[in-house]
């Protein structure tokens, strides 16, 4: 019974709907989160709060710029992993040219590092997450998917890829 206690506790995330309640095994996250991505995705290197501060305009323009924010713990499950697959796929599939532009960037920020600890407050990302957030003309939006992300990056990965393809569009418009 303890096991399961302590088993539950440390879970990375916890959800009352659908499959995020998943007790498969976890797979251990490797020092660079890169190596759980597809291999053709575009590569979000392991960021760092610092990074994310660069992300107010794209150079020369007035566009809206998108960044897409990974948020994990060091010990990852089966749909956490799923998230930041499904989100690589997406990025690369839809967005390719935006992120070549500079005006979709993507940042994978392990919430446990303490170097995260601003940008992981900022966004209450506390555990595992992914959250959009647009800068444009001095103001920010933000949208949470991590909902959206556990009910259906690992059981229904192209439901998932629609949501985010579709906030990410809406926020790239001006």
């Amino acid at each position: 019974m303890l096991f399961i206690s302590v088993l539950i506790t440390t879970s990375c995330h916890s959800s009352s709907d659908g499959p995020a309640n998943d007790q498969s095994p976890q797979k251990e996250a490797s020092a660079m989160p890169d190596s759980v991505a597809m291999p053709a995705a575009p590569q979000a290197k392991e960021s760092t709060s610092e990074d994310t501060t660069k992300n107010t305009a794209v150079a020369g323009t007035s566009l809206p710029v998108v960044s897409v924010y990974n948020f994990h713990l060091t010990n990852r499950c089966a749909s956490c992993i799923a998230i930041e697959e499904a989100t690589a796929k997406t990025l690369e599939l839809y967005f390719g040219d935006e992120l070549k532009k500079g005006r979709i960037k993507r940042y994978v920020l392990n919430v446990d590092d303490k170097k995260n600890k601003k940008v992981s407050e900022k966004f209450q990302a506390f555990g595992s997450g992914i959250f959009l957030n647009r800068s444009f003309k001095g103001e920010e939006v933000s949208v949470d998917l991590t909902g959206d992300g556990f009910r259906y990056a690992k059981n229904k990965e192209e439901k998932f890829i629609e949501i985010l393809k579709d906030n990410i569009s809406g926020l790239l418009k001006p």
